[in-house]
Parts: structure tokens; C-alpha cells; sequence
């Protein structure tokens, strides 16, 4: 855990909220693929020669594209969020351990000076 000026952070959550964000975007590049190539409709399948058709089969791509765009989106915030996530506890890390360092120091120094007078 880090600490200092009275405030602790979890290191230990942090990472694990990383690894958790990372897990749920490779999740979804299955769900991105199947949007895209599993629920295509041949040409056809809902009658042809009458408008309905053509426009049912034109609003499917539609919707198909979008999902793909949504969970694109998604992924992009995912990644973003959790290399924030990420530096931020790489930061905390690197705080605790100066702050340890600084502290070492401090009691060093004043070990070795405390015997003059």
C-alpha cells in the first residue's frame, strides 16, 4: 500500500482493476467478431422484389455496423482507463518506495550525527 500526507492507496486493487479492464476488452473482441460476421443475413432471406426487404436488410447492416462502432468505442475507453489506472499505480509505487528511501535516509543520517554534541 502506498501512503503519505495521511492518504493510503491499495496498489494491490489498482493492478487488479487493470487486470480485470484488460480481461473484459479481450472479452469483447469475440462479441465485436460475432457482431460482425455472425449475423449476416444473405441476400434474400427476407423475401425480395418488395421494399420491406431491402430496408429491413439495409437497417440490420446498419444496426451490425453500429454494434461493431459501440463496442470499438468501448474497448478504446477500456484501454484508456486502464493504462491510466495502471500509471497511476505504477506512480503510488514509485511514492511509497521514495518516501521509504527518503525515511532510510533521514534515520541514517541522524543515527550517525546523534553522538555530537
Amino acid at each position: 500500500m502506498g501512503s503519505g500526507n495521511g492518504y493510503r492507496v491499495d496498489v494491490t486493487a489498482l493492478q487488479s482493476t487493470v487486470r480485470q479492464l484488460r480481461a473484459i476488452a479481450d472479452g469483447l473482441d469475440t462479441a465485436r467478431s460475432s457482431a460482425r460476421y455472425d449475423t449476416a443475413i444473405p441476400q434474400g432471406t427476407l423475401g425480395t422484389g418488395f421494399a420491406g426487404a431491402a430496408a429491413l436488410a439495409e437497417k440490420h447492416d446498419e444496426m451490425r455496423d453500429w454494434l461493431g462502432s459501440m463496442i470499438a468505442e468501448l474497448q478504446g475507453f477500456i484501454e484508456q482507463y486502464s493504462g491510466e489506472t495502471r500509471s497511476a499505480a505504477e506512480a503510488y509505487e514509485e511514492q511509497e518506495h521514495r518516501t521509504q528511501q527518503d525515511f532510510f535516509s533521514a534515520a541514517a543520517s541522524a543515527g550517525a550525527g546523534g553522538g555530537i554534541a
